[in-house]
């Protein structure tokens, strides 16, 4: 769990009468770090909880969703996140830059890694395509719900992480629609580092583009493979080939003919993010689809 090595210290404070520290010295020997998670707990939680909203919506949807979160694990007796979940929702409160938990704070099975971190990638590439002004509230939803399911998921509860999957995809697809308007025509598909499956996000998207297309918002659809530079130059071009070509077969299962697709694939030659070669990057393993 997030800072799990804070909970005995933690409890140490707020228990002070089973002698966590020798009863002549113990302030002194309370580390800093506890001091401040008291303070977060018993004196910023309160005030953020009763003022006045500000700054732009989107910050504003955050300090609720965090406080929300916080609000359950607490109901859990979790401890951890209930001081994660608090700070966040301080942080938005100051107007601070809160980013959605990275997939490596918690500890997830492997299989599941690879999904997460496509989730993420699509969070972010909607946010940082002014996502968080065209759907401010949805935008924050969609943050809130992605740490949410992920530490349901670390948590094993699948019914609670279930649920909030199923609000983030209600989320971001939304914020994904705002878009579209003033947004560059494009979609994008991110894929698990060395992989080219289509993992249940991803397929929504594509799903989304399927939808678009018998719509007769599109007429011919170009899908561009990408990888990152974690790998050597000639197979992460073969790599993006077959990511490609996976997201084809899916919009051709969905209705959308061959001969309206046009692919191509670039390799590591235009990451989204620029890295150092040899650099794992997410959101630099997708297939990006635009159209005529």
């Amino acid at each position: 769990m997030v800072a799990r090595h804070r909970v005995a210290l933690l409890s140490c404070l707020l228990l002070t009468t089973v002698g966590c520290v020798p009863p002549e010295n113990k302030m002194a020997a309370v580390e800093p770090v506890i001091l401040d998670d008291a303070d977060l707990l018993y004196a910023e939680l309160p005030a953020v909880r009763t003022m006045e909203p500000q700054g732009p919506p989107f910050v504003q949807g955050l300090r609720v969703g965090y406080l929300d979160l916080h609000q359950e694990a607490g109901g859990r007796f979790d401890l951890v996140d209930r001081v994660h979940f608090g700070r966040k929702a301080v942080a938005s409160a100051r107007g601070q830059n809160v980013q959605p938990d990275m997939v490596g704070l918690r500890r997830i099975s492997g299989a599941a890694v690879g999904e997460f971190e496509a989730a993420r990638s699509r969070l972010l590439a909607a946010l940082d395509a002014n996502g968080r002004r065209t759907a401010p509230a949805d935008a924050a939803k969609a943050q809130v719900a992605y740490d949410c399911w992920l530490e349901r998921t670390e948590a094993g509860d699948q019914a609670g992480a279930a649920a909030c999957k199923a609000r983030f995809e209600e989320a971001i697809a939304a914020v994904e629609r705002s878009l579209a308007p003033g947004a560059a025509q494009q979609y994008l598909v991110f894929f698990a580092w060395d992989r080219a499956d289509i993992s249940p996000v991803a397929r929504q998207v594509i799903e989304q583009v399927a939808a678009d297309f018998k719509a007769g918002r599109m007429v011919r659809l170009h899908l561009a493979g990408h990888a990152d530079r974690s790998g050597p130059e000639a197979y992460n071009m073969r790599l993006s080939e077959r990511r490609a070509r996976a997201v084809a077969r899916v919009l051709q299962e969905l209705g959308v003919p061959q001969s309206a697709l046009d692919l191509k694939w670039y390799g590591e030659t235009r990451p989204r993010v620029p890295t150092p070669d040899g650099v794992r990057e997410a959101q630099n393993r997708r297939v990006e689809i635009t159209w005529d």
